[in-house]
């Protein structure tokens, strides 16, 4: 007994804690080694697969983009048009950049609000650029430089009820396009 008093006290704690854990393991060890009826186990049986779901027919997602054409119109197909004046003026293109713009009227010369303009084979999101209440869109790309390969772009513009126009550019500027979307 002497030589566990002359330990240091934190020693002392280390082995009474190691003495209590000790006797709950054997006390633990008694309580599941005594024999209690063996527990019936449930065997799981297996479950039929449900049917298949039946194939339906979806209408196309709104959004999704037309069809490739087999021809596309460009920039010198651009007609003529007398916009509204604008309530609010458009943001100037920086210099550095090319501004795409034009006007997206019907057959009777109106503006039509809400055209989805899209670049690329990708449908129309909600963060597309859209034509204003005057029927105007505008996109500023980064100017091509003296050394820089020229890139062609594929557009295209959408909306309910009209034929979509596919217009493919080689801005070597600013362009200026301007379409009559004819009823579908």
């Amino acid at each position: 007994m002497d030589a566990v008093r002359a330990l240091d006290p934190r020693v002392r704690i280390g082995v009474a804690a190691v003495a209590v854990l000790l006797v709950i393991g054997g006390v633990l060890a008694f309580a599941l080694s005594s024999s209690a009826p063996p527990t019936p186990v449930a065997v799981a049986s297996p479950t039929p697969e449900p049917p298949a779901t039946p194939a339906r027919v979806r209408s196309t997602p709104v959004g999704t983009p037309a069809p490739r054409p087999a021809t596309f119109v460009h920039a010198e197909d651009s007609i003529h048009v007398s916009p509204v004046p604008a309530p609010r003026s458009s943001p100037t293109a920086e210099p550095s950049l090319w501004r795409l713009e034009g006007y997206m009227i019907d057959e009777s010369g109106n503006p039509i609000e809400n055209v989805c303009v899209v670049i690329g084979p990708v449908p129309c999101a909600q963060y597309s650029p859209h034509t204003d209440e005057r029927g105007h869109w505008f996109l500023d790309i980064a100017a091509a430089g003296s050394q820089t390969v020229p890139l062609a772009y594929d557009f295209y513009f959408e909306y309910p009820g009209r034929q979509t126009i596919w217009l493919r550019l080689t801005p070597t500027g600013s362009i200026i396009f301007n379409a009559v979307m004819k009823r579908t």
